[in-house]
């Protein structure tokens, strides 16, 4: 059978899928520690897209205990060591190769690396 020939540019019938592979992250992160002081800190996060975006959710996770205390150019959740920024009303349309951006300020103890485990919407995203 020839691939993609279902409707959707997708597999058509009879198409027998090949072997899995992973895509390549559809973002870029790029995290950047703009001030730190004894038990607190500054933080800005811009997160390039390949996609065109109607509405976009980011997030990651701190590996020693940071909790963010506030939040700006996006809606902020957090749940342990897991954040959450979700598009504020106003920059939630983001044009494909286009960049979103937010920061915060959140405390620290013992030590303050860099999170890990960046998504955009659900989607792994290359840490830069």
């Amino acid at each position: 059978p020839t691939a993609g020939t279902g409707t959707d540019g997708g597999p058509g019938p009879g198409d027998t899928p090949g072997p899995a592979t992973s895509a390549p992250p559809t973002c870029q992160i790029h995290y950047d520690l703009a001030d730190q002081w004894a038990d607190g800190f500054q933080a800005h996060v811009t997160v390039t897209t390949t996609r065109a975006l109607a509405t976009w959710r980011a997030a990651w996770t701190f590996r020693d205990g940071q909790h963010i205390t506030q939040m700006w150019d996006a809606t902020l959740a957090q749940d342990g060591s897991r954040v959450t920024a979700t598009a504020a009303d106003y920059n939630r349309a983001v044009p494909a190769g286009g960049t979103l951006s937010f920061g915060f300020i959140a405390s620290w103890h013992d030590s303050n690396p860099a999170p890990d485990d960046f998504t955009l919407n659900g989607h792994s995203c290359a840490t830069v």
